[in-house]
């Protein structure tokens, strides 16, 4: 997982109101409506969403 990925996904999660956020200094964690997850979680939520498409669904 890079952390272009993970910026996506908090974006994205942006986009349709989540409140997305960094927590601090640990880059790999971030506050999603206030619950703690970590950059592949973030991720997941948004695939979850439908936000963002799996690598092999875009070719």
């Amino acid at each position: 997982m890079t952390d272009n990925s993970s910026r996506e996904a908090a974006e994205a999660l942006r986009a349709i109101g989540r409140n997305v956020e960094p927590p601090g200094d640990d880059l790999g964690l971030w506050l999603v409506d206030g619950h703690e997850c970590t950059d592949g979680e973030l991720i997941a939520l948004a695939y979850l969403f439908g936000l963002l498409i799996e690598p092999e669904q875009a070719q």
